[in-house]
């Protein structure tokens, strides 16, 4: 499935900071938004949970095994399980 955005809405950290809420009220409408920190960009968008928990799980090792930093062992099980369990509901 291919997603056509319209112009997002920009912000540093510092601005997106104070309206958070309203940022994530907007990317659950379908509206995201670009932060910018450190010459970086961070996209604020919903997250559908997919439909099976063992997709969730392919998802989590994807992550792990990308080149960005290294997370912890318990932060990584943290997301892990957080995850699973709203994949069940």
């Amino acid at each position: 499935m291919v997603q056509i955005w319209t112009v997002m809405e920009t912000y540093t950290v510092s601005e997106a900071k104070g309206k958070l809420g309203q940022l994530a009220d907007q990317a659950i409408e379908g509206r995201p938004t670009v932060i910018v920190r450190g010459g970086k960009l961070v996209i604020l968008q919903a997250y559908d949970l997919p439909d099976h928990p063992d997709e969730f799980d392919s998802l989590i090792q994807a992550g792990k095994d990308s080149s960005h930093r290294k997370l912890t062992p318990k932060v990584l099980k943290g997301i892990w399980e957080q995850g699973r369990s709203l994949a069940q509901i």
